[in-house]
């Protein structure tokens, strides 16, 4: 289900870039998306100890993805920010804003929690948000494809 939902925003948020929307506008399937992401990383570190202990590339993206999560559940539009100017891979329409992760330094307060931040610091930090989006797709895939995956089995949740 998390898979899915996962999927189903990302193709919200695409579906709303592709006809053009301001990016502002755009928040709110990247959110959900976010937020998926999270709870299918979550059930998939607790019930697989070889996905809880991947060092690959994805998986820090997802660590640094819960951060962001974690650090503004309440707040979590106010972790981006539109800049000006293009950023490769170039889409059309062509968009003239970026939407980007916040540095550390001006997200809200919240618990400490230093893997997470180095991983949101290092992967997610200045970059655009799509990317970070495209990113995350890209290991789920990855995920489903590892033959002892409990995505590929359908027993994640």
């Amino acid at each position: 289900m998390a898979l899915h939902g996962f999927h189903s925003a990302r193709a919200r948020y695409y579906n709303q870039l592709d006809e053009g929307h301001p990016e502002e506008h755009l928040i709110i399937p990247a959110i959900e998306v976010i937020y998926w992401s999270c709870v299918l990383d979550e059930q998939l570190e607790v019930r697989d100890a070889e996905y809880k202990g991947s060092q690959e590339y994805g998986r820090k993206i997802m660590l640094g993805t819960r951060f962001a999560r974690n650090r503004a559940t309440h707040q979590l539009p106010m972790l981006i920010e539109k800049i000006s100017g293009f950023t490769a891979p170039v889409r059309a329409p062509l968009r003239v804003e970026e939407m980007v992760w916040l540095p550390v330094a001006r997200l809200p307060e919240g618990r400490s929690a230093p893997h997470q931040e180095a991983q949101y610091t290092q992967y997610l930090a200045g970059k655009p948000v799509r990317s970070t989006l495209d990113d995350i797709a890209s290991w789920f895939a990855a995920e489903q494809n590892r033959p002892a995956s409990l995505l590929l089995r359908g027993e994640a949740r």
